[in-house]
């Protein structure tokens, strides 16, 4: 039996091998994350190109790609309920970052709106950049 972090190997390291139960629930979160995430670029892009503001009802069609967002959020707490102890507190530590950077942000533009100075887009900032340390944050624990 040989130890995953063996470095004796002649094959270059690429982050921890996965077991065939780590692989089975990764599949089984692709497989509802990736739906969910692609219907909600489809809706968001015949949103964005077809509603106005002076469209009837425009503030209700704004908000339909909220919607498929919440099987993004129902694929994200399965994983969750199906991984070990380990992926879940490594789930949590990025989940936690990504908060916090959010958090961190909304402040920040909370601050400047204090002065007068707004964003129309200040919620995507906010929604990007706690996003993008959760996904790095994960990415990069991954490969330890």
């Amino acid at each position: 039996m040989t130890d995953r972090h063996d470095t004796t190997t002649d094959e270059p390291a690429r982050g921890p091998r996965l077991s065939a139960e780590d692989k089975r629930q990764r599949t089984s979160y692709l497989r509802e994350f990736i739906p969910a995430i692609v219907t909600f670029g489809i809706v968001l892009a015949i949103v964005e190109t077809t509603v106005d503001a002076n469209t009837s009802g425009a503030r209700l069609w704004v908000l339909l790609p909220v919607v498929p967002m919440i099987g993004v959020a129902v694929a994200l707490y399965r994983a969750v309920q199906r991984a070990d102890e380990y992926g879940r507190i490594v789930m949590l530590e990025c989940m936690a970052l990504g908060f916090g950077v959010s958090m961190i942000v909304a402040m920040a533009l909370g601050f400047l709106g204090g002065i007068g100075v707004a964003w129309t887009y200040g919620g995507w900032l906010v929604f990007g950049a706690g996003m993008t340390a959760w996904s790095g944050t994960l990415l990069i624990r991954g490969m330890r």
